[in-house]
């Protein structure tokens, strides 16, 4: 059996080759490992994050939501101040017609600064220019 490091290095291994339905499948993997309940696990939003990335660069903004939401959730506080996924939040957010996604980015502003935007292309820091 696998260790949850192990299932952490194989995933990124694939995401890094973009392979990232298979990454994918072995982070989903990696969290039916941690058992419940899982928003109190740190391991979790590690996990939520990654499967909510993979899932953002493929386009799937709705299904990437709820994972990094979840990871935003997480009552073990790991997510909830973590700018990368407050910044993917708002992402999907955006790209859903979401009320909630100048929040996020914002809030993902706030935390990391411009810094957190620099790969992302200008539409997602442009939509809170207004709010800076």
């Amino acid at each position: 059996m696998k260790s949850i490091d192990e299932y952490a290095e194989e995933g990124n291994s694939l995401f890094d080759d973009e392979r990232y339905d298979e990454a994918i499948k072995v982070w989903q993997e990696a969290l039916g490992m941690l058992g419940d309940p899982l928003n109190m696990q740190s391991e979790a939003v590690w996990f939520c994050t990654s499967i909510g990335d993979a899932l953002f660069i493929r386009g799937q903004y709705g299904e990437a939501y709820r994972y990094l939401y979840d990871a935003k959730s997480n009552l073990s506080g790991e997510g909830a101040d973590n700018p990368f996924v407050l910044m993917r939040l708002g992402q999907c957010s955006y790209e859903l017609g979401r009320d909630d996604a100048k929040e996020y980015l914002l809030r993902a502003y706030m935390l990391a600064g411009e810094e957190v935007f620099e790969y992302e292309g200008p539409k997602y820091i442009e939509a809170i220019k207004d709010l800076l």
